[in-house]
């Protein structure tokens, strides 16, 4: 199993996307990216993760907890690839 199968694996530093709209209070919305800087799944069920603006400096959530079945890690595949683009496209003047 690895970590693009089973995200209790993700690690620091992998980039994870959102699944939903549960942190939209946040101003977090399906689709978003961010990094993982911490693991917590198998102890409490969350990944802590910052969520950058791509284009400008400055953060959208600086330190976040997102709980497991709420993201999912990023490939390098071309279908993830394209998400990505996406995603900093959202935030293109």
């Amino acid at each position: 199993m690895d970590k693009y199968k089973d995200n209790t694996l993700v690690e620091e530093m992998d980039a994870i996307i959102l699944l939903n709209d549960n942190y939209a209070d946040k101003g977090l919305f399906k689709g978003y990216i961010g990094t993982v800087m911490a693991n917590f799944i198998e102890k409490y069920g969350f990944v802590v993760a910052d969520f950058s603006n791509p284009i400008e400096s400055g953060y959208i959530q600086p330190v976040i907890e997102i709980k497991q079945k709420d993201f999912r890690v990023i490939s390098s595949s071309v279908a993830d690839q394209k998400l990505v683009k996406e995603f900093k496209d959202l935030f293109r003047k």
